[in-house]
């Protein structure tokens, strides 16, 4: 499955239960998530990956940042990650 695969169903499942996700791009600042969900009155940012993909090592970097400053990173590259995801906000 593709990684743009991975992304359309986060978005789908995201705005199927009234939520935002939005693309997140952030000029001179390479690295960051690829959305912003906002569900439930909660924020996370995710990343999107190809199965079996990693993290590269500034992807870490900006997810050490945001998890310092006390917020949610998720990288999910499979549908059932993004199905997780959506538990995690009391979603099913």
């Amino acid at each position: 499955m593709l990684e743009s695969k991975v992304e359309k169903y986060l978005r789908e499942q995201v705005n199927k239960r009234g939520g935002l996700c939005w693309k997140f791009t952030s000029p001179g600042t390479r690295g960051v998530p690829d959305r912003i969900v906002m569900l439930d009155r909660r924020i996370v940012f995710v990343e999107t990956k190809a199965p079996k993909k990693e993290l590269r090592k500034l992807q870490e970097k900006r997810k050490a940042q945001i998890e310092a400053q006390g917020l949610l990173h998720y990288a999910v590259d499979t549908k059932e990650q993004v199905d997780n995801l959506m538990s995690h906000f009391g979603a099913d």
